[in-house]
């Protein structure tokens, strides 16, 4: 049986953070009597400290879609001393500039596509199924990947070897190797791990491991690995 090639989505192949702070810049400047003189930095500081909060709670259960979806931008308004009550507008706004800042990481595609001739390619990601769909197809990455696995569809968020075991069922199952590219170690490598599965940690800016694992800094190094 061909190998399952699984990767994650969020800054492996489409650069995340880059869009994220491309579109938190785009929303402060366009609310610019709201956010008076907070400076940029201590707004995404803000945002993200929370989002990263919100996200922990929603992949433990303790809150649900609509919960962290009202409070990711009412939280860090609320903690600069702005009114929350705009947390909607600016949620809006933000999330119109998101897609307007995605772009791919270099050589995402190159290593699709040389992934998919040596076995199954798939997307395995945590994240709300409409975004991460929209990504996909916004830079056809269906031209190589035959499966996708997301969060909110199975009901588990990485590192749960649910959600990985749903990727090897997706692909048919059976005994074969499976590998996983993806860029944060508490998730991505160690679930994959505990899954069975084989992970590559991409360290696009060399931020190192706390264990012991195979990475690669650029995606084209992945292609002797594969």
């Amino acid at each position: 049986m061909k190998p399952l090639f699984f990767f994650d989505l969020d800054d492996t192949l489409v650069d995340h953070g880059a869009a994220e702070e491309g579109a938190h810049r785009e929303t402060h400047a366009a609310h610019g009597a709201l956010f008076g003189g907070i400076a940029f930095e201590d707004w995404l500081a803000s945002y993200r400290r929370n989002n990263l909060r919100l996200w922990h709670e929603y992949g433990k259960g303790a809150i649900d879609r609509p919960t962290l979806t009202a409070r990711r931008f009412a939280l860090p308004l609320a903690d600069l001393g702005l009114d929350a009550a705009h947390a909607v507008a600016v949620g809006t706004s933000y999330m119109a500039a998101y897609g307007r800042n995605w772009r791919l990481i270099e050589g995402a595609e190159d290593a699709l596509e040389h992934a998919s001739r040596e076995g199954v390619v798939g997307i395995l990601s945590n994240g709300f199924r409409e975004t991460q769909r929209a990504k996909i197809a916004r830079f056809g990455l269906d031209r190589w990947v035959r499966h996708v696995v997301l969060s909110e569809d199975v009901g588990a968020m990485k590192p749960s070897r649910a959600i990985f075991d749903a990727a090897a069922k997706a692909a048919g199952g059976g005994e074969r190797r499976r590998l996983y590219v993806g860029d944060c170690f508490d998730t991505d490598v160690v679930g994959a791990k505990a899954a069975g599965w084989f992970p590559i940690l991409f360290d696009r800016r060399g931020a190192g491991a706390p264990e012991p694992v195979i990475f690669v800094t650029r995606l084209s190094d992945l292609k002797p690995l594969l």
